[in-house]
């Protein structure tokens, strides 16, 4: 599975997210690349608190992928978590570096799918939809692309406004990717309103809570918190089987597109 999370509005939880389904993933191998082109590690600044000097870096690829050693560049940049199978390939070290990478989207694209078919999940913080850098054309070849999103009117909003563009850009390249969204809570609307008003199925719904913090802060919870905790049941156990049975039940998206709309091109 190559699963790529968006957003189409500020502060949706992307990055947490993104770190939560890595360490909870079924798979005996998952890794987790920071691709928001804003830069910097919020894995590294916040789950793990900032205590661990490294020099990997996304940015290290560039030359790599110049003198074709991509593959094992890859393998030399990510760092794995203590007693775990998941690796992180930590982002850009500031934005001014996303121009740089326009050369190495496409081809680490390539490579994670790659990664993917050989029974490792894939999971890529991609950042906002539309920003300057943006790596789309890596998250196209994503098994599904999912937009992470609170359901206030103003994201539902910034999400509308959206979907025509990523969806245009889906279809240009014809991308074998199912498009959808995660939920961050379900207020002020519920999963059904949201697919109702943007058009888009919703793949999973993962309870807005401060235990989220576990994962964007590296607090620590005691274990009767952790036992009652709704937000890592979710995690625990019913995301990853959405996520999963999504995939096998949506086509690409661009193709939905032209079905619903009857466009016979």
């Amino acid at each position: 599975m190559y699963l790529a999370l968006i957003s189409a509005s500020g502060a949706p939880g992307v990055s947490t997210t993104a770190l939560a389904l890595a360490l909870n993933s079924p798979s005996k191998n998952t890794l987790l690349v920071e691709a928001d082109p804003i830069g910097s590690s919020p894995v590294l600044a916040g789950y793990l608190l900032g205590g661990r000097y490294h020099d990997k870096s996304l940015i290290n690829l560039v030359d790599a992928n110049r003198h074709g050693r991509l593959k094992s560049a890859l393998a030399s940049e990510v760092i794995t978590f203590p007693d775990t199978t998941v690796s992180v390939l930590p982002g850009l070290l500031h934005s001014a570096q996303v121009d740089a990478m326009r050369g190495v989207w496409s081809p680490l694209g390539i490579h994670l799918a790659g990664l993917a078919v050989d029974d490792a999940n894939v999971i890529v913080d991609a950042g906002r939809i539309g920003q300057h850098g943006s790596p789309v054309e890596m998250i196209v070849s994503a098994t599904t692309i999912a937009i992470v999103t609170r359901t206030t009117r103003p994201a539902l909003a910034a999400l509308r406004a959206s979907i025509n563009g990523l969806r245009q850009q889906l279809s240009a390249t014809q991308s074998t990717a199912s498009l959808g969204l995660i939920l961050i809570g379900e207020s002020p609307y519920n999963a059904d309103e949201v697919a109702k008003v943007t058009g888009l199925d919703v793949i999973a719904v993962i309870p807005d809570s401060k235990d989220a913090k576990v994962f964007s802060d590296g607090e620590v919870l005691t274990k009767w918190r952790r036992r009652r905790s709704l937000y890592l049941h979710a995690l625990h156990r019913t995301t990853w089987p959405k996520i999963e049975k999504f995939a096998a039940t949506h086509q690409a998206d661009w193709k939905s597109s032209l079905a619903v709309t009857g466009d016979r091109r």
